[in-house]
């Protein structure tokens, strides 16, 4: 049966009430048979711990109306806007999807087009980042910088690129995590981990930073230009992690790109690692209903632990291991509806 299939690409970080208007309001503007969603898993696209586990993401947007959920691994999710955009439209291109649908604070693909070409021409500045010489010169807000990498994803792979208004009426995840951390109850919190955070990760990193040559921790991913050294010496000086983020930013160095440079030390992914895994042409399950089970069918997809490539099962163990000292078994979710 041909199925008419939308993608969208989340990080449920936390699942929020903004999550929920966004799948609805997707099935109704695309009209598609099959809605499937990329999630990121532990860690998500600014390099933070996701405050909710993998299995509770599955089980709440199939509930709102999802009908397959695909993981995005943490080495590909914790990058820029261009490779997570790269990586989340390489996963679900493996699937043959028709469309895929967005939040946007410009709502205008054309738009989002024309502001993509122009940045093309404009001259960079080494010495920023690449968001630092591409958005911040246009204000471009956050979901617009995604859209605008997401379309030109689309393109190579014909994919039809959808946008919908950002409602600005839901809260935030980002005020969300604020909000919860302040001891205010939240929206779903029961599903919460409350030391999924960097604080509670800091003691690992900051022993590994000190203890480590920085030959070795220039071979990790994303450490480059010397910020091995920046680390090491933060990490003698401070012993709360908000004090050696701060410290540790720089003009280059922004909030997100410490935070996810970290995450690749502390994880031990390596330069060479993800070099040799460049691409992510996988599909990993995490949960279906009859409709996302009848569309699997005949495809070529990871369901299991030992199917998964022996980088990602190592990236996996290390990241249940940090999460709660135990491995738990993958386990693929079945929503009856």
């Amino acid at each position: 049966m041909n199925m008419k299939t939308c993608g969208i690409i989340t990080e449920y970080n936390p699942f929020h009430q903004g999550h929920i208007y966004h799948i609805k309001k997707t099935k109704e503007i695309t009209q598609c048979d099959c809605l499937i969603a990329i999630v990121s898993n532990h860690f998500t696209q600014r390099g933070l711990p996701s405050l909710m586990s993998m299995e509770d993401k599955t089980r709440l947007a199939l509930e709102t109306g999802c009908n397959l959920v695909i993981e995005l691994p943490p080495c590909y999710a914790a990058q820029s806007a261009n490779y997570f955009a790269k990586y989340a439209i390489e996963s679900l291109n493996e699937l043959h999807i028709d469309q895929i649908c967005f939040g946007s604070e410009t709502n205008n693909i054309q738009e989002l087009k024309r502001l993509s070409k122009e940045m093309d021409q404009i001259e960079k500045d080494s010495s920023l980042s690449m968001n630092q010489n591409l958005y911040n010169r246009k204000s471009i807000r956050p979901n617009d910088i995604l859209g605008i990498q997401y379309i030109k994803q689309c393109e190579k792979y014909q994919i039809v690129p959808i946008s919908i208004s950002r409602n600005d009426t839901f809260k935030s995840a980002t005020q969300t995590r604020k909000d919860y951390f302040n001891g205010l109850s939240q929206f779903n919190d029961k599903y919460f981990l409350e030391n999924q955070t960097w604080q509670h990760y800091y003691s690992y990193l900051r022993k590994y930073l000190i203890l480590t040559d920085t030959h070795v921790l220039s071979t990790f991913f994303l450490v480059n230009e010397g910020i091995e050294y920046r680390l090491k010496e933060n990490a003698k000086k401070y012993i709360d992690w908000e004090n050696f983020l701060s410290a540790s930013v720089s003009k280059t160095y922004t909030r997100a790109r410490i935070q996810r440079t970290c995450m690749f030390i502390l994880l031990q992914i390596t330069k060479e690692q993800m070099q040799a895994n460049s691409s992510f042409n996988q599909v990993i399950v995490c949960g279906f209903d009859s409709v996302g089970q009848a569309f699997l069918k005949g495809k070529n997809v990871i369901t299991k632990f030992k199917e998964l490539p022996i980088f990602l099962q190592n990236i996996e163990l290390k990241c249940q291991y940090l999460c709660s000292d135990t491995f738990k078994a993958r386990k693929v979710i079945y929503y009856d509806r």
